[in-house]
C-alpha cells in the first residue's frame, strides 16, 4: 500500500464534535451500520461484516459539497484535520493485566513494555480480541472497484475439515460510485472471544467463536468502540466551521473548543459566502 497522507479530514456534525473533544476519542463502528450496504456483506459468510469496525476520513484538503450534505450539515457541522494514525498508544504492564486476570504476571520487561490502541487489559475485561490494536497503523487506503469478487470477498478457505476465516479482507474496497470521497480508513477487527480464563477453555471457546462466524451465527461483543486520540494529536487538531454555519452554532463550537482543546485552530470555510 502506498505510503499515507500526513494529514486526514473527517465531516462530522457538532454533537459528535463535542464527544469527541469532551472524551479525547474517536469512535470505530460497525461495517453493518455503514451507508453503503453492500460493506458488510462477504461471498460466502453472512453477518461477518458485524466484526469489522472503521472511521472513514478523506486526504482530500479541497473542501467537498457533497461531503459537507451527506456527513455533516452546510449550516451546523465541522471537518476536523487531525494527523493519521492519532492514536494514543498503551503501555500493557504487568500490573495492568494481573489486575483483570487476578494472577501474577512476571515482569521480564526491563521496563519496555509492549504498547497497543486498546489495552491488552480492556481487551482480557470486555470479552474480545482486537489484533490489529497491537501497533499503531491500522489505515487503509479504500480501493474504489467494479470487482465484485473485491466488493464480495471470499473469506472462507478450507483444506479437508479444517478452515480458516480471512476477516481481514474486509473493509478495504468500495463501489466506484464513492470515488469522490477519497477515502482513507482505519480499521479493526473485533473478536468476541474471552481470553480470561484457563488455556484450553480459550482454545474451545475460539474454536466455538470460528463455527459460529462460519454459519452466520456469532453477534458482535458491540456495534462500535471508541479510541483514545493521543494528547499531541489531540492538541494539534484543526477544525473548519461549515460553509453555512448559523450564529448559535458558531457560538457553541467556539465554547467547545475553549473548554476542552484551546490548542486547536478553529478555520472558516473556503465555501463561505459561495454557496
Amino acid at each position: 500500500m502506498e505510503n499515507s497522507p500526513e494529514y486526514l479530514y473527517h465531516y462530522t456534525n457538532i454533537e459528535t464534535l463535542a464527544l469527541i473533544l469532551a472524551n479525547h476519542t474517536f469512535r470505530l463502528t460497525s461495517l453493518d451500520q455503514m451507508d453503503d450496504l453492500q460493506e458488510k456483506e462477504a461471498f460466502d459468510l453472512k453477518n461477518a461484516g458485524q466484526f469489522c469496525y472503521v472511521s472513514s476520513w478523506t486526504d482530500d484538503e479541497t473542501e467537498n459539497i457533497p461531503m459537507w450534505k451527506m456527513y455533516s450539515s452546510l449550516n451546523a457541522g465541522v471537518r476536523i484535520k487531525l494527523k493519521a494514525n492519532p492514536f494514543k498508544e498503551f503501555e500493557n504492564t504487568p500490573s495492568s493485566i494481573s489486575e483483570v486476570t487476578r494472577q501474577t504476571v512476571t515482569d521480564n520487561s526491563n521496563g519496555s513494555y509492549l504498547k497497543s490502541i486498546i489495552p491488552i487489559a480492556d481487551m482480557l475485561k470486555n470479552g474480545f480480541i482486537a489484533p490489529g490494536a497491537l501497533g499503531n497503523n491500522i489505515l487503509h487506503k479504500v480501493e474504489y472497484t467494479s470487482d465484485s469478487s473485491k466488493l464480495y470477498p471470499k473469506l472462507l478457505n478450507q483444506d479437508g475439515d479444517k478452515f480458516s476465516i480471512a476477516l481481514g479482507n474486509l473493509g478495504k474496497h468500495k463501489n466506484i460510485h464513492w470515488e469522490f470521497q477519497h477515502e482513507w480508513r482505519y480499521i479493526l477487527l473485533l473478536m468476541p472471544l474471552n481470553l480470561n480464563q484457563a488455556v484450553d477453555k480459550s482454545v474451545k471457546e475460539f474454536q466455538a467463536t470460528s463455527t459460529k462466524i462460519l454459519f452466520g451465527q456469532a453477534k458482535q461483543a458491540f456495534p462500535f468502540y471508541d479510541l483514545t486520540l493521543d494528547e499531541h494529536a489531540y492538541a494539534q487538531m484543526e477544525i473548519t466551521l461549515s460553509p453555512k454555519i448559523s450564529a448559535g452554532n458558531r457560538l457553541i463550537v467556539n465554547s467547545l473548543i475553549e473548554k476542552y482543546n484551546p490548542s486547536a485552530v478553529l478555520h472558516e470555510s473556503s465555501l463561505l459566502g459561495l454557496i
